[in-house]
């Protein structure tokens, strides 16, 4: 066999052996204590969230590499039947919306850490200059010290309510298309990644995003593992409730439940489906599928039954009372064989009505 082959074949074993497993994903608004308090933490809880990152030795990576990377191809066929790396230590950091406050106070510490992150703008709030909003020169200072600018729309519309004057392709151009657009014009080269607004989407974007190469994030908790899919990137938002630094921990030590990306179902929601059923086929890993576990929001621990015949993990939820407000989750979770890590998947779901909350 010529040697050139040899290599070849060489360097792709290697691209076969040891996916990562996760990547977890951390979600910011405000870095201040005069910010709504659902979406703040102070600054000096974000410091401590950094140093809990480093004080359990993860790598901080850049949110677009990494991810592409984890769902690369090569990477997605090997994790059928994986060696992953179960032990894989790897978070990024991301930020909604250009509030001034991540200038200020957040941008300082993780500059002198040398770490990279993400924030995702709205492009009309910049430009029409609100209040607590960073300015355009602002932005362009971070892009000019490395830090990734990405899009999370025009006007931070909930996308799945489609006007009815437009159509989806139409809506899509005008909210995250002319994002994308002015973004390019007025900082060049910009990410290829977006933030849904409030973490909504409905599987009918996808194509359109796919189209495009974006990937696409929300706020449903879990990390993001080599089968999620690439419009439905999950993320955990470590704001308000969610700064405790116990559960942050456990958060960040998680693993992706290993399913398929074709198990995803679709977020919104109406009355009459209302407690939705969730269904998810599993893979095998290090854990025992009959410790497999479902919470609901407000509703807590939900009947999970758990169907292991012939070598497959089938998992089926339901919440015994309906979903209330305009969003909600099932989380599904299992202890790794790791102690002190677990498995983590979240299903979100949003009940659209023609009244939506506000609370970014």
């Amino acid at each position: 066999m010529p040697l050139v082959k040899l290599a070849f074949l060489a360097l792709l074993s290697l691209l076969f052996v040891s996916p990562v497993n996760a990547l977890v994903v951390l979600q910011y608004h405000h870095v201040d204590i005069g910010t709504p308090s659902s979406t703040s933490v102070s600054p000096e809880q974000f410091i401590e969230h950094m140093q809990l990152v480093e004080s359990l030795g993860f790598e901080v990576v850049d949110l677009e590499t990494a991810t592409k990377a984890l769902l690369n191809p090569i990477n997605k066929d090997a994790a059928i039947n994986p060696i992953i790396d179960i032990t894989s230590k790897q978070v990024a950091i991301s930020f909604d919306d250009a509030y001034e406050s991540i200038f200020i106070n957040a941008y300082p510490e993780l500059k002198r850490r040398n770490w990279p992150f993400t924030i995702f703008i709205n492009t009309q709030a910049v430009n029409e200059k609100h209040k607590g909003i960073m300015n355009w020169a602002q932005i362009q200072t971070l892009v000019d010290d490395g830090v990734t600018i990405a899009n999370h729309s025009v006007t931070h519309a909930h996308l799945p309510l489609i006007p009815e004057s437009l159509s989806l392709e139409e809506w899509l151009e005008q909210e995250i298309g002319q994002s994308q657009k002015e973004l390019q014009r007025r900082l060049g080269k910009v990410s290829t990644m977006l933030a849904y607004p409030y973490g909504e989407f409905s599987l009918n974007v996808f194509p359109w995003l796919k189209a495009r190469g974006i990937l696409a994030f929300g706020q449903q908790s879990g990390p993001i593992g080599p089968l999620s899919h690439p419009q439905a990137l999950s993320r955990f938002p470590a704001s308000g409730i969610y700064a405790d630094m116990e559960t942050l921990k456990l958060k960040i030590l998680s693993l992706a439940l290993p399913l398929s990306d074709s198990d995803l179902q679709e977020p919104v929601i109406s009355a009459e489906h209302n407690p939705p059923k969730l269904i998810l086929t599993l893979t095998n890993s290090d854990y025992d599928p009959r410790r497999l576990q479902c919470f609901a929001s407000q509703q807590g621990a939900i009947d999970t039954e758990v169907d292991t015949a012939q070598d497959t993990i089938i998992l089926v939820t339901q919440a015994p009372q309906p979903l209330t407000g305009s969003r909600g989750r099932y989380n599904c979770t299992v202890p790794s064989a790791q102690p002190g890590r677990f498995y983590w998947y979240s299903q979100p779901w949003q009940m659209i009505t023609s009244e939506k909350s506000e609370s970014h």
